[in-house]
C-alpha cells in the first residue's frame, strides 16, 4: 500500500492493486454556544454533511471545561477535532476556555474558531493573542449562518490537514 496525499484531510487515497480507494474520516466537533437558535442552525448544517461524526453542544463555560477535561457526565467524551467557541458564556468566559485549550498540551493542537457576535477590536486581538485559529463574527441571518457553517466545513473539515486524533 502506498499513501498518496490528496490535499484534503477528510479524504486520503490509497493505491491497492492499482485501484484507487478513498478512505473518509469523520470528525467530532464541539460547539460551545449559549444561543439555542445558533445551536439549532449549526446542528442542521453539520448534520447534513458526510464528514461530521458527532456535534456535541455545551452552553456554558463550566460545561465546556467538564467536556474538555472529560469530567462528570463527559468522562467518555470524544476528544474534539474542531472547537467552535462563543466568547459570551456564563461561568468561565470564552476567553478563559480558549486560554485553557491553548495552555494544555493535550488540547492545544485542537483548532479553535471563535464564533461570536462581538466585533470589538480588543476581543479580536485577545483571541489571536490566545492562539485562536480564526475569529469569525456570527452573521445576522439564518442563510448567512448556513453559508458560514458550509465554509467552516469545507475548509476545516475537508481541506486542511488536522492533527491525528489523540485519546
Amino acid at each position: 500500500m502506498i499513501g498518496i496525499p490528496s490535499g484534503h484531510i477528510a479524504e486520503s487515497r490509497i493505491v491497492t492493486n492499482n485501484v484507487l480507494q478513498r478512505d473518509f474520516r469523520k470528525y467530532d466537533v464541539l460547539l460551545i454556544e449559549p444561543d439555542p437558535g445558533s445551536v439549532s442552525r449549526f446542528i442542521d448544517s453539520f448534520e447534513a454533511t458526510e464528514v461530521t461524526n458527532n456535534v456535541t453542544v455545551v452552553s456554558t463555560g463550566n460545561e465546556a471545561l467538564e467536556f474538555l477535561n472529560r469530567k462528570g457526565d463527559y468522562s467518555d467524551a470524544p476528544r474534539p477535532d474542531l472547537v467552535l467557541l462563543d466568547l459570551q458564556l456564563s461561568g468561565p468566559s470564552g476567553t478563559e476556555i480558549l486560554a485553557e485549550l491553548k495552555n494544555r498540551p493535550v488540547l492545544r493542537q485542537i483548532p479553535v474558531l471563535v464564533l461570536t457576535t462581538s466585533d470589538a477590536t480588543e476581543d479580536i486581538v485577545q483571541s489571536y493573542d490566545l492562539y485562536a485559529n480564526a475569529y469569525l463574527q456570527k452573521p445576522d441571518s439564518s442563510d448567512e449562518l448556513d453559508q458560514l457553517a458550509q465554509v467552516i466545513e469545507d475548509f476545516w473539515l475537508r481541506t486542511v490537514r488536522l492533527p491525528p486524533k489523540e485519546n
